[in-house]
């Protein structure tokens, strides 16, 4: 399916008369410093963020899916849209999501099987992990119309890296990573257990 690359040129406005920031297909959106945002981050904990995060993500990958469908024309079946196009298409559109959210830019790299997310530039920092993980996480779930997790990689200055992968998957990488494995030691042990498999499913 060919689908036209997303320029959202014209998809958020500014009601200057009522004080309102619209995006097009979305909620009321609000604008903030990052630096309050992150401050906020680190006084929520944790489970909050990650909530925030999650929320924000649903909205990004709805609206992701939502233009998907229609471009396939196949509007019966959520995630049919998404699932019909190219995983360069599905990138460039999420990427947009994350970029209109002011987040960074998103692009992904391959692992043999696995899929790594990149974020660069998110001007959260570090700051910023957790909530990353929940939203790519989410953003991928709700564009495609099924379970995807986000395991948080590694931190190399202005880029994250973020694995995409199912639940259980998710774990394991999760106790490696605790357990002092590298980022890229944990892509190694998951390729060495390929029934598990690391796509997300």
């Amino acid at each position: 399916m060919a689908v036209a690359r997303y320029r959202p040129d014209n998809d958020v406005t500014f009601d200057l008369a009522n004080g309102l920031v619209h995006l097009a297909g979305a909620q009321a959106r609000v604008l903030v410093p990052a630096e309050a945002l992150a401050a906020l981050c680190g006084a929520a904990g944790s489970e909050a963020v990650g909530a925030f995060g999650a929320a924000l993500g649903q909205a990004m990958g709805q609206r992701v899916g939502a233009r998907l469908s229609a471009a396939s024309g196949d509007a019966s079946e959520s995630g049919a849209g998404a699932r019909a196009a190219s995983v360069e298409t599905v990138v460039d559109h999420l990427g947009a999501e994350l970029s209109l959210a002011g987040l960074g830019s998103l692009s992904i790299e391959r692992w043999g099987h696995a899929l790594v997310v990149v974020v660069d530039h998110c001007p959260l920092g570090a700051g910023g992990d957790v909530l990353l993980e929940a939203a790519v996480g989410e953003a991928v779930a709700a564009t495609a119309a099924r379970p995807v997790h986000a395991v948080f990689l590694a931190r190399d200055g202005v880029r994250a890296r973020l694995l995409l992968t199912s639940g259980p998957v998710a774990e394991r990488v999760r106790e490696w990573l605790r357990g002092g494995a590298t980022w890229g030691e944990a892509l190694t042990r998951l390729h060495a257990t390929p029934a598990q498999g690391a796509q997300p499913s």
